[in-house]
């Protein structure tokens, strides 16, 4: 459940219609971004499941470079019909 709340907030930044979310940065200010890598940096999870697909994601934008939303995307959609 905790991957698949990751994925959903992760969902909506892909595609021609992203949405960008509001995050707080460590001085209080307000950043907005729809970079799904950006946003899962700010996340805190304790739930391994959610960490997974953190790693995941940091993975793939150490390999890569690109891709972060998809993979998560992607892998929240294996976890639920797994």
């Amino acid at each position: 459940n905790a991957a698949k709340t990751i994925a959903d907030i992760i969902r909506t930044c892909l595609g021609p219609k992203s949405m960008m979310k509001m995050l707080l940065d460590p001085m209080g200010g307000i950043v907005m971004t729809n970079d799904g890598n950006a946003i899962l940096r700010e996340i805190q999870v304790q739930h391994p499941a959610a960490k997974s697909m953190i790693e995941i994601s940091r993975t793939q934008d150490e390999e890569v470079g690109d891709g972060t939303t998809s993979v998560i995307i992607l892998a929240g959609e294996m976890l639920s019909v797994a």
